[in-house]
């Protein structure tokens, strides 16, 4: 009786053991990313991230930009509804088309990323900028304008350009394959 009191209290030090000695998954896959402390701190700010593998992490980090577009995308209407100047409504009207199509394109990404297509998920996550930069391009043309939603356009693009490193962890086995018709021709350099 007295050993198998032994035994339990074994297994459950090895198993606290094992428990403290396990890495932050949280840091370490944010480490792998271009901006550490964002990456963290989104993560840390999502309570299903303690348990998610790191598939699951990036999951929620691809979410997360989706919200981000849709947040912005509610503020440009929101300002387009209150802007009286006839240029900043034009702006704004382009803005709003632009950013209904990079949610569109997050949204593409996410569901890439579930199907494992991990190219295209990098490659919808990069395309969800094109319309946000498209938008901020407006306001440097004459009139020059202030862009209203310049910071919270950057936070996107900083959220997706972790998104799409972090994809890559999942896509090491990708090799780009060469058409077979294609040749190497000799430098004719004389």
């Amino acid at each position: 009786m007295n050993s198998m009191k032994t035994l339990i209290v074994i297994f459950f030090i090895s198993l606290l053991l094992i428990t403290l000695s396990s890495g932050d998954l949280i840091e370490d896959v944010c480490r792998t990313s271009n901006n550490f402390k964002l990456c963290n701190e989104s993560l840390r700010a999502v309570p299903k991230s303690y348990s998610a593998d790191k598939k699951g992490l990036v999951r929620i980090l691809l979410q997360q930009s989706i919200t981000i577009a849709k947040n912005i995308y509610n503020e440009v209407v929101h300002r387009l509804e209150q802007a009286k100047e006839l240029v900043l409504k034009e702006c704004l009207h382009i803005c709003k088309e632009n950013y209904d199509g990079a949610i569109e394109d997050a949204k593409s990404s996410l569901k890439a990323f579930d199907a494992n297509d991990f190219f295209v998920t990098r490659t919808s996550a990069g395309a969800v900028m094109t319309g946000p930069d498209t938008c901020e391009e407006l306001f440097t043309e004459p009139p020059v304008r202030i862009s209203p939603i310049k910071s919270k356009k950057n936070f996107l693009g900083s959220t997706l350009t972790f998104d799409s490193t972090l994809t890559s962890i999942f896509d090491l086995d990708f090799t780009p394959t060469l058409d077979p018709t294609f040749e190497l021709r000799p430098d004719f350099d004389t």
